[in-house]
């Protein structure tokens, strides 16, 4: 396993998968935060769809996956499986762009 690690493109592309994982827990956590502040403390909207369109965006690669099997009864397993196989794609889509840049 560590020589497998010791390979830049792979290295690049479990970086990009866990960072593009990350980032969208990240946004759904500050939009869940921001639009329970009440409009009357501080108008947000702009802010919220700003956010959202960053998140429809990073959230198409699963969106993808899930359309395979569409509806209310896919499995639990199943979001958890298209939500890293999202970020795969977009791991190895990074690895190679990554590796188009230095060739």
């Amino acid at each position: 396993m560590s020589s497998l690690l010791e390979r830049p493109f792979v290295r690049v592309a479990l970086l990009c998968g866990i960072l593009h994982f990350v980032l969208l827990g990240l946004l759904a956590g500050l939009l869940f935060l921001l639009s329970h502040i009440p409009p009357r403390a501080a108008n947000l909207d702009p802010l919220i769809l700003f956010f959202q369109w960053i998140y429809d965006i990073l959230y198409l690669p699963i969106a993808t996956v899930r359309w395979l099997w569409p509806g209310e009864s896919s499995p639990w397993l199943l979001n958890i499986m298209a939500r890293i196989g999202g970020s795969a794609m977009v791991g190895l889509a990074g690895a190679g762009v990554a590796a188009r840049r230095r060739n």
